[in-house]
């Protein structure tokens, strides 16, 4: 049976993981790889509670890490599995380090994040997209929701830089043409594919 692949484009708001991970998309099938785009939150049940409640600031940390977790289980079993088994390659906007960046520094503990997240699938390749989180924000068409401030995005970007050190994933620097961008992102995805 031929298992599929799973590729996750992940950062801060603003640094082009939806845009990436859409050429992405576009340029594997090109290859003729059969390839499946989903993203987190998901546009699943809990995944569209949780885009309701991150405009607001209803929901605690704690919460939103416990709703992100939920959802992250939901689309394992719902999408990504499914695919990865059907032989797909599954591309991500987004995955767990999303909440292990995002929900330490809204103040929840870091080990906690990880152990709500123990049971989920770890990635075959992780891609970290890098931004000033000035320059994210300004690339954005309208700013909605508790997570999207300079300050705060700030203490994201350090965690996301400092995982994708221990964990050894690549970190690409979205801050040139999105043609390079997407050319050097395409080079990590060929390699991890032979």
């Amino acid at each position: 049976m031929n298992i599929g692949k799973f590729i996750v484009l992940d950062g801060i708001d603003g640094s082009g993981t939806t845009t990436h991970t859409k050429a992405l998309k576009g340029w594997l099938k090109k290859q003729g790889y059969s390839v499946v785009l989903t993203e987190e939150p998901t546009n699943r049940k809990i995944g569209s509670l949780i885009r309701t409640m991150i405009k607001t600031k209803e929901t605690s940390s704690t919460m939103d890490a416990l709703l992100f977790a939920a959802d992250r289980l939901d689309h394992l079993a719902n999408v990504i599995e499914p695919a990865l088994t059907a032989g797909k390659i599954v591309i991500s906007d987004r995955y767990f380090e999303s909440s292990i960046a995002y929900q330490t520094v809204a103040g929840v503990e870091m080990n906690w994040v990880m152990e709500l997240n123990k049971f989920v699938k770890n990635p075959d390749l992780t891609i970290i997209l890098d931004i000033e989180p000035e320059i994210g924000l300004a690339r954005k068409a309208k700013i909605e929701g508790k997570f999207e401030e300079p300050s705060f995005l700030h203490k994201v970007r350090e965690i996301y830089l400092q995982r994708a050190r221990s964990q050894q994933y690549p970190i690409v620097k979205t801050n040139r043409s999105i043609a390079e961008v997407q050319k050097y992102i395409q080079e990590l995805i060929q390699a991890s594919l032979k």
